[in-house]
């Protein structure tokens, strides 16, 4: 019984591969057709399509890399990968001069098949040579199309390693898979385009800071296939003078990292390196009474708080996260002067945190919502669309808000 299943598992495998070879080559077929003229596939003949075939270029595949500082897990590389293939599916090339349209994804497995495959025609794999090449005269001016693909190809991994690097653990890095020392030009792993994942992990010190010994991480970003420390110049700061041009190194205090989870919560815990990436590299700064700086922090355009930096040396260190509400933001200083009330208030009634009002009755208080649009926090609200989990709030305060802070009494008052 075995093996019967065994022979007939190896014959439907053995059918399954005839299958995806027929649609390969029907595909690569109309490819021809898109970028040349299909009717160079006649030309090749049995063998030109057997030796199409074992040379075709595979689709782009993330893979975990062996020497790596953490490893990727499965659920990493199968999240990362269908990140990535909608990506390339969704961003297309350029080709010829009637500007036909191809997604990344099939540029990488067709055009480059045909490209590569053209280069190297002669009488051993083709019936007409001349006459195979003549069918795809783009390719006589091919470069510049091909570094636009290749560009567009690594803006994708950038984007990729954005979303799923951590502040703090890991920021992820890729290197195209090189063809091992024992493997020929003839082998098929010769033409994968497998590029490999690293986790590497940031550089890490303990740093004095007000006498304490605090940990504090580099914020990096991956850029052309290397991973390099961000920096920031004085002078984007407002800073004039003769060291306004001297980068400062950018880095975060393991204290800011605790305070964003715990002010924003789940919702960023994958969110949070894009985020501050993105909010680095606008420059846009409030200065401090400390002598410190606050980077608004946003999420699609909306202001959910600040990250407070002071400079230390030949460092930018971000030292906290500050909730839009928090004493110590404009908008939290208004709400404080508005209603008089501080930090042990606001942390009391629970307003001090995204979860408050993404999932609470605040909003359908006119009341509450007026204050806090009137002080700057109106942004909150829009966020509950997007975020809310579910339909209803789950959080009952408005009308215990609305009496803590006097405000039915003020309402009253006024009749």
């Amino acid at each position: 019984m075995k093996k019967k299943d065994k022979g007939k598992n190896a014959q439907q495998q053995k059918q399954e591969e005839i299958h995806q070879k027929n649609c390969y080559l029907k595909r690569i077929k109309a490819m021809m057709g898109i970028i040349g003229d299909e009717s160079a596939f006649d030309l090749l003949g049995t063998k030109g399509v057997e030796s199409l075939y074992f040379f075709r270029l595979r689709p782009v595949k993330l893979i975990s890399a062996e020497n790596s500082d953490l490893k990727a897990t499965k659920q990493d590389l199968i999240a990362m990968n269908k990140v990535l293939n909608w990506m390339l599916r969704d961003s297309l090339v350029n080709i010829g001069s009637d500007k036909k349209q191809i997604s990344l994804y099939d540029y990488f497995c067709y055009p480059e098949t045909i490209l590569l495959y053209w280069r190297n025609v002669d009488k051993d794999n083709c019936l007409n040579p001349e006459a195979f090449k003549n069918k795809f005269p783009v390719f006589n001016d091919f470069d510049s199309i091909r570094l636009e693909a290749y560009r567009k190809k690594e803006e994708s991994m950038q984007l990729i390693s954005l979303f799923f690097t951590q502040l703090g653990r890991f920021t992820i890095r890729f290197e195209l898979e090189a063809s091992k020392l024992d493997t020929s030009s003839y082998h098929p792993k010769a033409f994968y385009n497998n590029y490999l994942v690293y986790f590497e992990k940031p550089e890490t010190e303990l740093f004095e800071i007000d006498g304490h010994k605090r940990t504090i991480f580099r914020i990096n970003i991956y850029n052309e296939n290397k991973v390099t420390g961000i920096t920031i110049k004085p002078e984007q700061l407002g800073i004039n003078g003769l060291l306004k041009d001297l980068p400062l190194k950018v880095y975060i205090q393991k204290h800011a990292l605790d305070r964003i989870n715990e002010r924003i919560g789940d919702h960023f815990t994958d969110l949070n390196y894009s985020e501050v990436i993105d909010m680095v590299l606008k420059h846009q700064t409030f200065p401090t009474d400390d002598g410190g700086y606050l980077f608004p922090y946003t999420y699609m355009n909306k202001r959910l708080g600040y990250l407070k930096a002071n400079i230390f040396g030949d460092r930018l260190i971000f030292r906290t996260f500050l909730f839009l509400t928090n004493n110590g933001t404009p908008e939290g200083n208004k709400l404080a002067k508005l209603l008089g009330i501080q930090k042990a208030d606001k942390k009391y009634l629970g307003i001090d945190n995204l979860k408050t009002f993404i999932n609470s009755d605040i909003e359908s208080n006119e009341n509450l919502k007026r204050i806090f649009c009137q002080t700057g926090c109106g942004e909150l609200f829009e966020l509950i669309k997007i975020m809310r989990i579910n339909p209803s709030p789950t959080i009952h305060c408005a009308d215990f808000l609305e009496k803590y802070l006097g405000l039915k009494r003020e309402e009253q008052l006024n009749k």
